[in-house]
């Protein structure tokens, strides 16, 4: 059995939350349930749950808080949020899973799922990064073998290939297995633009923009990328920042 302790300032939530764990988890055994973040911190420390569903706007103290404090631990977390696409899109990438409120059973089964057959330690920092606003320095990125932290500085462009994606970095190359879209939301207000439909750039990288008939970017390294011609003012806004 899965030892979970749920932490959620809302009784309602936290009551929907435990008839959805009874009726479709039966590898769950919830062994605590708290409104704050000072009695959950007291509750992982005196029960060792392997897994946490928290919410993170809370009265009193925020869910980041808690993954602050237990960084160190060995357990993983489950947000349930109703947070902006934005945000969720940075959960996604920088967690093990995010459930929206109100929670769906299958979502609910699928990230439990995801939770017993994970084989990486997820790097929960990277939420808090996020989610408070500061300007990344790293991003979490999920590929076939695991999960890698990439220097957002470090990352050339993006090219779409379905629901994939692939890193162009310094020197190598990752795929990525989440969609084009979902990096663009968690990267496009921090210097990133996209450039064709298939096609995210880190403006930092690009070092010419050229006219003509088929406008293209030639970025540091001397490699051309495509600019769409409706995709081109957007870019230009993106350059004139830089200058």
């Amino acid at each position: 059995m899965i030892k979970v302790l749920c932490v959620d300032d809302e009784p309602r939530a936290l009551k929907a939350l435990r008839i959805l764990i009874e009726r479709h988890c039966p590898d769950i055994e919830i062994i605590g349930e708290t409104y704050n973040i000072a009695d959950a911190y007291k509750l992982i420390l005196e029960l060792s749950p392997q897994l946490i569903f928290l919410d993170i706007n809370m009265p009193g103290g925020s869910g980041l808080e808690l993954l602050e404090r237990i960084k160190d631990l060995s357990l993983d977390v489950i947000f349930t949020t109703a947070h902006h696409e934005y945000a969720i899109a940075a959960l996604r990438l920088a967690a093990l899973d995010f459930l929206l409120k109100p929670i769906d059973s299958k979502e609910l089964q699928d990230a439990v799922a995801r939770f017993a057959g994970k084989k990486v330690k997820y790097d929960y920092s990277l939420v808090s990064e996020i989610l408070k606003g500061v300007k990344l320095k790293r991003i979490a990125v999920n590929t076939q073998l695991g999960v890698q932290i990439l220097g957002v500085a470090d990352i050339m462009y993006l090219k779409s290939d379905k629901n994939y994606s692939t890193f162009h970095l310094l020197g190598r190359q990752i795929i990525a297995s989440r969609p084009l879209g979902e990096f663009e939301r968690l990267l496009g207000s921090h210097g990133f633009v996209r450039i064709h439909r298939s096609t995210l750039v880190n403006c930092e990288h690009i070092q010419e923009y050229r006219k003509g008939r088929e406008p293209r970017v030639i970025l540091e390294n001397g490699t051309e990328l495509e600019v769409a011609r409706n995709r081109k003012d957007e870019l230009m806004s993106n350059l004139i920042r830089l200058s």
